[in-house]
């Protein structure tokens, strides 16, 4: 039992240790709404054995629930049109996932964002 705990606070500890490299990517800002408050480090699935900032985004307290499967009215959700181009392949597969299960639930604006999408092959594959 202490040992699962253990592992769990040293992934924590690893994980929130790339902040730094993370806020620099990101200029201390949101990856997703561009937000500059309370930002945590969130790894995106399917985990790698070791903490990796090519494996995580840096998000505000709100992305970060959205992220974890938090419900929020789509159309506070536009933002997610201009980020889904990112650069950063991480962070368009977490925005193509928000994206593509608000489509799921025929919210308009997400359909249309998915038609004109074109993705890298690799980046395809990961989502």
């Amino acid at each position: 039992m202490a040992r699962g705990r253990d592992a769990h606070q040293a992934r924590v500890a690893a994980t929130a240790a790339l902040g730094r490299t993370l806020s620099r990517r990101a200029r201390n800002r949101c990856e997703l709404c561009n937000s500059k408050t309370s930002l945590a480090v969130v790894e995106i699935a399917p985990l790698p054995e070791e903490p990796d900032p090519e494996q995580a985004v840096i998000v505000c307290s709100r992305c970060a629930a959205l992220l974890s499967g938090r419900r929020e009215e789509p159309a506070t959700l536009r933002f997610l049109e201009e980020t889904i181009w990112a650069e950063i392949a991480i962070v368009q597969i977490a925005v193509v996932r928000l994206v593509r299960g608000l489509a799921a639930e025929r919210i308009d604006w997400a359909e249309r964002v998915l038609e004109g999408l074109y993705l890298d092959p690799e980046v395809e594959e990961r989502v």
